[in-house]
């Protein structure tokens, strides 16, 4: 660890002093100059150009070493900020020293030095001179208008050259005043209404070709035009990301201490490619992000503003508002909107599906999770939190629609902050063959006689297969041991079993021929399941039909030995109920039990004359006797009509007729001699000829 920290120390070392390797550069050296044996103090001969490109602070000082301790010095304009060589005392004598070799260093705050070397010339008995050229001169900015004169420079040459050159530059720099070069007349170069300041120092340089000499005349001015500013700039700002479209930013306050001033506006922003961010409302002074626009941190996070304000006489600015974009939390989100992939149906586990999520974060590089949303079956699948790989988490099956062959997950990414983004991942599911053709049973009987007709379907075999689709479609194939069998039978692909041909003179009765057959499904590789038929040829017995007049082989209800024994049972308890209402209505006639007030026309049907049949118990004092009639004897029927008042087989009373088994019910306990009479159930109700049933062999 020790070793770790000195190690880092020293980069830290390296790192600092590679920070502050480069030094000043002291440009426009080596060069050479002229001055005047006569020069006085203090006179600026050389001004010296130096930058730095790390902007360190520097400072520079000069040295004459040929010969050495030459009368120079290196001072800094506190105006100008710029550093110069002046004469210091100067007692230059051509005779002695023509030439100076002046050193200068300018020196960083990082210790790094720039050096150059300045040959300085003297020319003998010259020197130029300034005509009590005053410190100061003042004027009146509203009244002084463009080519008013302001000063005329006047200078001397001691070698009495008449040819002189002057130029001139102002400290702050302005256009508001010019000199000519030959005669050195300072003229206003403006209306001196439109200059700011009250201040101006002209450094006026006048040469003869040979040196040079530099003398500063400040320009005063009273009642100048006070410039426009905004107080409240230059300032800086900062706002988040995420804020809204049309955001106040900040509010301008705009100021002319010139009553009655009408002050213009403008607003420009770099980097210019964004300048469609920022709106400037002239009016209101507003500041705002414009409508339908929106920071991103991720792409440019500095903005500078700059206004500028004007009045009739002068623009001021430029005011910087600086903006500052901080980062926000952002949702990841992935490159693509849509995924789709393919795979087969299979096990808990069986596969592996890359869908090669690119995740990607407004925020930058962000660590982040995946999930699916609980929807549309996604607890059936998983995925890789880091690579998004998905795999099935239960055993995926979609045969015969168990489960979707296509669904549609939403797989969310979510960020360190909790942000979260969205895709659409779609996975076809293919079926596998996977099940093999089954059959209800393990093995069939069938049978054949001598009556089935040659092509006549025997039985069909119904397998069945988990699969779908063309993984579920199958075919039929059978083999048999038997030397014959496969002449009479065939079992075809549609796991029909067929008769080919009449096994009748061929084969005996009770030949059973056994055949194996294999369904094979159609999938990509088949699998086949297996069942056994046995196909017995037996003799069957004929069936023969009897009839007297008709002959029908249509059956009917009573052809249903189901149907006929129902038939049976509801004629018995209709009979049975039939007689009971008998008895009950001739007891009732009998005892009286029906008597009333009003005629009794139930007993009066009963007994079928209508008389009064009822007799009150009370008076009820005798009995009396009743001769019964004797039954007219039926006309005798034609010999080819049937006798429907005999039966056959039936046993006859001594007067030839019919005697019903319950021929007692009719005569009644109170009428001992009453004949025995022929009730309507002891005959037919119909006369026609008799049906009799056919019998089946």
């Amino acid at each position: 660890m020790r070793g770790f920290w000195i190690y880092f120390a020293t980069i830290l070392i390296l790192f600092d002093s590679n920070c502050h390797a480069v030094s000043p550069d002291v440009q426009g050296l080596p060069t050479s100059i002229a001055v005047g044996e006569l020069e006085t103090a203090n006179r600026l001969i050389y001004t010296i150009t130096a930058t730095d490109a790390d902007n360190d602070a520097f400072v520079c000082d000069v040295s004459s070493t040929v010969p050495a301790n030459g009368p120079f010095v290196g001072l800094k304009d506190a105006d100008t900020n710029l550093y110069g060589i002046y004469t210091d005392n100067p007692t230059f004598v051509f005779a002695t020293n023509p030439v100076y070799t002046v050193n200068i260093e300018c020196t960083d705050t990082g210790g790094s030095v720039g050096t150059g070397t300045l040959s300085v010339d003297v020319i003998e008995g010259d020197a130029l001179t300034f005509n009590t050229l005053p410190a100061s001169t003042t004027h009146d900015a509203s009244t002084t208008l463009n080519g008013a004169s302001i000063y005329t420079v006047a200078t001397t040459d001691a070698l009495g050259h008449t040819t002189k050159t002057y130029t001139m530059t102002s400290i702050p720099s302005t256009t508001s005043f010019t000199i000519d070069a030959g005669t050195g007349v300072v003229t206003a170069a403006r209306d001196l209404i439109h200059e700011i300041y009250t201040s101006i120092k002209l450094y006026i340089q006048v040469s003869d070709g040979t040196i040079s000499a530099v003398e500063v005349l400040t320009v005063l001015l009273t009642n100048v035009n006070n410039a426009p500013v905004f107080t409240n700039l230059p300032t800086s700002i900062d706002v988040l990301e995420s804020v809204a479209s049309g955001t106040l930013l900040i509010t301008l306050v705009p100021d002319d201490a010139d009553p009655g001033a009408s002050l213009t506006y403008t607003m420009t922003v770099s980097p210019i490619a964004y300048a469609s961010l920022f709106s400037y409302n002239t009016n209101t002074q507003q500041v705002t992000l414009s409508n339908g626009q929106n920071f991103d941190y991720e792409t440019t996070i500095y903005f500078n503003v700059t206004f500028m304000v004007s009045d009739q006489y002068y623009t001021n600015g430029p005011f910087v508002l600086d903006v500052h974009v901080k980062n926000d939390n952002e949702p990841c989100y992935f490159d693509k909107t849509f995924y789709s992939l393919n795979t087969n149906e299979g096990a808990s586990g069986s596969i592996s599906l890359n869908p090669n999520f690119i995740i990607s974060d407004y925020d930058g590089i962000s660590a982040y999770s995946l999930t699916f949303s609980t929807a549309n079956n996604s607890e059936r699948f998983t995925i890789d939190a880091s690579t998004g790989v998905i795999g099935f988490a239960v055993d995926y099956d979609i045969d015969n629609g168990a489960m979707a062959s296509t669904v549609i997950l939403t797989a969310v990414c979510t960020d360190a902050t909790g942000e979260t983004g969205t895709t659409n991942v779609e996975i076809i599911i293919a079926d596998v063959n996977d099940n093999a053709p089954t059959f209800g049973s393990a093995s069939y009987t069938l049978t054949v006689d001598q009556y089935t007709d040659p092509g006549a379907l025997i039985g069909t075999l119904l397998p069945t297969d988990a699969d779908s689709g063309i993984n579920a479609e199958y075919t039929c194939s059978a083999t048999t041991t038997h030397l014959t069998g496969g002449t009479y039978y065939n079992i075809g692909s549609d796991c029909g079993v067929y008769l080919t041909a009449t096994p009748l003179g061929n084969l005996d009765y009770g030949t059973m021929v056994r055949f194996s057959v294999t369904a094979t499904d159609k999938g990509a590789t088949p699998l086949s399941g297996t069942t056994f038929v046995d196909v017995i040829f037996r003799e069957a017995t004929p069936t023969t039909t009897t009839t007297t007049t008709t002959t029908t082989t249509e059956s009917n209800f009573f052809d249903d030995p189901g149907s006929l024994a129902a038939f049976i049972i509801c004629v018995l308890l209709g009979t049975i109920l039939l007689g009971l209402l008998l008895y009950m209505c001739l007891r009732w006639c009998v005892t009286g039990s029906c008597c009333g007030t009003d005629p009794c026309d139930f007993c009066n049907w009963c007994r079928g004359d209508g008389r009064d049949c009822c007799r009150r118990k009370q008076r009820r004092t005798r009995k009396r006797a009743v001769t019964p009639e004797t039954p007219e004897r039926p006309r005798k029927p034609p010999k080819d009509e049937f006798e429907y008042w005999k039966e056959d087989d039936a046993p006859q009373s001594r007067a030839g007729t019919k005697l019903s088994r319950s021929s007692h019910l009719s005569r009644h306990r109170d009428y001992p001699d009453f004949p025995q009479a022929i009730t309507p159930t002891d005959i037919s109700l119909r006369p026609g000829p008799r049906i009799i049933s056919p019998r089946y062999y």
